[in-house]
């Protein structure tokens, strides 16, 4: 069974206008959290060339003269590319904007202790390599984007940056106030960008990561959420963020479900994870992107969530995933829904999927208020995958099952079951639905499906022709 356990990802996401590699971040630094003793410098009223020095000072005029911050991470003895960019900038007019130069590996005095800039959580979708990164003091101090790392362009393999990669920096800061104003909740934050210590008492690191709730935190660095999952036996919750401006009230509107107070009190049973829908993750020293991996084919390269069980040791299923929900037709997830994917009872992908599909269908079977029984899950797995095998819908051998089922549930139930078949090519979650969909138009199949159930167990497998086939196994009282 394929998993996604321990994999580090590098996380990309591609700018629609010039195919750029750009990672949108929310690390930030407060203006009232900044030493108030240094005068601030007076107002530019004309551009002035690009000019590139260290850190803390460039990070001292930019943010006195409210402009952008560039900030060019490079490998000892491996500078020149970011000369090279400097001198470019210089021969711009219109350039008004601070470069600061940074070795990997630097440390400044932040809060009273020494900070590695390229290991600080505001640049570690840099991942501690060569790049770019753009903070924003650009726009008024009031706004809630103000001083954030808000974009970072990786260096590429070859050593120097495009034309392209340029043209994207500079559209972020060329001028006070021109960065694109997306709001910072689009994706998981970077950390605070790290301020000089002027003073003891400097600016102290904000935390790593902006939660879309208070109360909730969301990780950026999918290896870290899984070691976290792994060690507290926690399920393990990844949100693929959609990227665009096309796809960005699908994604504002999700988050505010998940924002809502019922769904956050739900989601603090898990380990958060908040990447973009085209992150790439490394494996066997190649890059794969993400919605690429095997056992995420269910997701169907869209953006939307899936759950890795890190909680059900000793279960076939502990460490795989056990739920893909893409935003299907680009829909978003309800409170409603999320609800139900957060109270999802133990059990492999294809059997959550159908506990899902009659939890939500809108007349609200009563069967999925019964117990969740174990070998009734295993029951309706092994009839769904003959099924499969033969391509066939139906009841097969069911007088031999119902004998083996009542050895197995308590006195006074009886057993029942019900079939049902998709429509060739669907994917795993539209299938659930439909297969529902279709009990519901047969009074023997849904009388079953629609009463309540003292326990009761769905499975779905698909065939060869493409076909999925569902099941579920009841015990109800005579």
């Amino acid at each position: 069974m394929s998993t996604l356990a321990g994999n580090p990802f590098v996380l990309r996401a591609v700018a629609s206008a010039c195919g750029v590699a750009v990672i949108l971040l929310g690390g930030f630094v407060h203006a009232e959290d900044q030493p108030q003793s240094v005068p601030k410098e007076a107002p530019i009223d004309a551009p002035v060339p690009a000019t590139a020095t260290d850190y803390v000072t460039a990070f001292r005029a930019a943010r006195q003269a409210d402009q952008p911050l560039v900030v060019c991470f490079y490998a000892p003895g491996q500078k020149d590319w970011c000369d090279a960019v400097t001198a470019e900038w210089s021969a711009e007019s219109g350039i008004r904007t601070r470069i600061a130069l940074v070795e990997i590996g630097q440390a400044i005095r932040s809060g009273g202790k020494d900070v590695v800039l390229s290991d600080d959580p505001a640049f570690a979708l840099l991942e501690g390599k060569p790049g770019v990164a753009v903070v924003d003091f650009s726009l008024p101090k009031d706004a809630p984007d103000y001083g954030r790392a808000r974009r970072v362009f990786p260096l590429p393999e070859i050593g120097a940056l495009s034309g392209e990669q340029l043209a994207a920096i500079r559209s972020v800061a060329s001028v006070p106030g021109a960065l694109p104003h997306e709001p910072a909740k689009e994706l998981a934050a970077g950390g605070t960008a790290p301020a000089e210590a002027m003073r003891d008492n400097a600016v102290q690191p904000a935390a790593a990561f902006r939660p879309i709730s208070p109360s909730l935190t969301w990780l950026a660095d999918y290896a870290a959420a899984t070691r976290t999952a792994k060690e507290e036996k926690r399920m393990l919750l990844v949100y693929l963020v959609p990227e665009g401006e096309k796809q960005a009230a699908l994604r504002d509107q999700f988050e505010k479900t998940l924002a809502d107070p019922a769904v956050s009190a739900l989601l603090g049973r898990y380990v958060l994870a908040r990447l973009p829908q085209s992150a790439i993750m490394k494996e066997e020293d190649r890059e794969v992107a993400l919605l690429d991996h095997p056992s995420l084919q269910e997701m169907e390269h869209q953006p939307g969530i899936f759950i890795v069980d890190y909680q059900t040791e000793g279960e076939e299923y502990f460490g795989t995933v056990v739920s893909v929900f893409p935003f299907l037709n680009g829909r978003p997830y309800t409170v409603d829904q999320m609800k139900v994917i957060l109270a999802l009872p133990k059990g492999t992908l294809t059997q959550r999927t159908m506990v899902y599909a009659v939890s939500t269908h809108p007349e609200h079977p009563a069967s999925v208020r019964g117990t969740p029984d174990p070998y009734l899950f295993d029951e309706a797995e092994s009839h769904s995958r003959y099924q499969a095998r033969i391509r066939l819908q139906g009841h097969h051998f069911w007088e031999t099952r119902f004998r083996r089922i009542l050895g197995h549930i308590p006195p006074g139930t009886l057993a029942s079951e019900v079939c049902a078949e998709s429509w060739p090519g669907q994917g795993l979650l539209a299938a659930a639905i439909e297969c529902v969909r279709s009990w519901r138009f047969s009074s023997g199949h849904w009388r079953a499906v629609s009463s309540p159930q003292r326990a009761y167990g769905y499975d779905i497998k698909r065939g060869a022709n493409g076909v999925w086939y569902a099941t579920g196994i009841f015990a109800g009282r005579n």
